[in-house]
């Protein structure tokens, strides 16, 4: 079951996003690469009615980034 946040409460992360540098590598991928379209491409392989809720494709994939930019596999 796929749950969709559509209201962003403001938080205290919302304040550090304005103390950090606009040329900061994060904000600058988030800028240059949207990843909205990952939602609508596996809408259809999330059930809606049924099953636990899961977090949505887009910010799962966004992790997945995060981890390979600051703990990369050393072979």
């Amino acid at each position: 079951m796929l749950i969709e946040t559509t209201f962003k409460q403001g938080s205290f992360y919302t304040e550090l996003y304005h103390i950090i540098l606009e040329n900061h590598i994060l904000k600058r991928i988030d800028s240059a690469i949207s990843l909205s379209f990952v939602n609508e491409l596996l809408a259809d392989r999330y059930c809606k009615n049924f099953g636990r809720p899961a977090k949505e494709p887009e910010m799962m994939l966004k992790i997945q980034l995060l981890i390979s930019i600051y703990y990369p596999m050393n072979n």
